[in-house]
């Protein structure tokens, strides 16, 4: 805000500090207003990127946290044209919406460059003054954003619709932008434009809706819930035991104890806990009244017995042999 050191600007211009231009706006009404500053300066970076174009795009620092792309496109308004904002350090935002976000500017602004090398020079002028306004600053029209806040004292690059459009912005002399773009009658009436404590208000009267308008949205979502459940038993209902076109015939599972054919068997379907409790059951009728010193003596005598049988053999094995009957080959 005020009482910041400021360098004077040469040739009338404004006030810098470094490479920022300094430009003063008056926020709020004459009496209980205030000077806000905002900087700015032409965007450099070292990487080139499609959505900032350096021949266009004007930094711009220290904004409102309530600041919006209608706002700067008024604040603007007779200098030059605003293409697109790009807002830095928006509260709450979703690193992975950011990133789809960018990358369907990215694929409009190569949609558009590609349309552009096709058509001629009037149906250009024709798009651009869609998709920006008349050259007199008018809007056209678009969707408003949803509301968002920014960090304190954040930026935003703005993005001009001409190269020559810059130089007028780098350009401006005191006095050619004096306040902050004010809400107009339209803006009042629409809660996305809304600022302050009234913005506040209507985010905790809409996070909290009366008990008559709840109870009617959960109905309307009932109702709809319930005729999408009739519709699917519909659905089912003619699948059931209705050949296709190949002859085939669909199963479909109508019910735990229902008939879902004509051969007279039951087609039940069994839960994991149930398969669990049925296994337990198992296990107790095979296991349940035996002690531990009666499976070791169930296992020594297996053991024993199979020993039995060894020894049979290799008597069995070596009558053979006497006999000359033994031919293992």
């Amino acid at each position: 805000m005020g009482g910041t050191k400021r360098a004077k600007g040469g040739r009338g211009g404004l006030d810098e500090i470094g490479a920022y231009k300094v430009l003063p706006v008056r926020m709020g009404g004459a009496r209980d207003g205030a000077t806000h500053y905002l900087y700015f300066r032409r965007h450099s970076s070292t990487r080139e990127d499609p959505l900032l174009p350096s021949d266009r795009t004007v930094f711009l620092a220290n904004l409102p946290a309530d600041a919006t792309e209608r706002d700067v496109r008024r604040l603007f308004r007779g200098v030059a044209r605003v293409a697109r904002v790009v807002f830095n350090g928006v509260v709450g935002q979703d690193a992975i919406k950011a990133a789809a976000a960018h990358a369907r500017m990215v694929a409009e602004l190569a949609e558009a460059m590609a349309d552009g090398q096709q058509a001629a020079g009037a149906g250009k002028k024709k798009r651009a003054k869609k998709a920006v306004g008349d050259a007199d600053g008018s809007e056209a029209p678009r969707p408003v954003p949803r509301p968002q806040l920014l960090e304190s004292g954040s930026s935003a690059h703005v993005v001009l619709l001409e190269s020559e459009e810059l130089a007028k912005v780098l350009a401006i002399k005191p006095g050619a932008i004096k306040e902050w773009p004010a809400r107009d009658g339209d803006d009042s009436a629409d809660p996305l434009e809304y600022r302050g404590v009234a913005r506040y208000i209507y985010e905790h009267r809409a996070a909290r809706p009366p008990a008559d308008l709840l109870k009617a949205e959960v109905d309307s979502f009932m109702a709809k819930f319930e005729e999408s459940q009739y519709e699917r038993e519909r659905m089912l209902s003619q699948q059931h035991n209705t050949p296709d076109a190949d002859g085939f015939i669909t199963v479909v599972r109508r019910g735990r104890n229902t008939r879902n054919g004509d051969s007279g068997a039951n087609v039940g379907a069994m839960s994991a806990a149930d398969a669990r409790e049925a296994a337990a059951k198992k296990k107790n009728v095979v296991f349940g009244n035996m002690y531990r010193f009666q499976m070791r003596e169930r296992k020594n005598n297996q053991l024993l017995e199979l020993r039995k049988k060894f020894e049979e053999d290799k008597e069995r094995i070596a009558r053979m042999r006497q006999s000359r009957q033994f031919r293992p080959y």
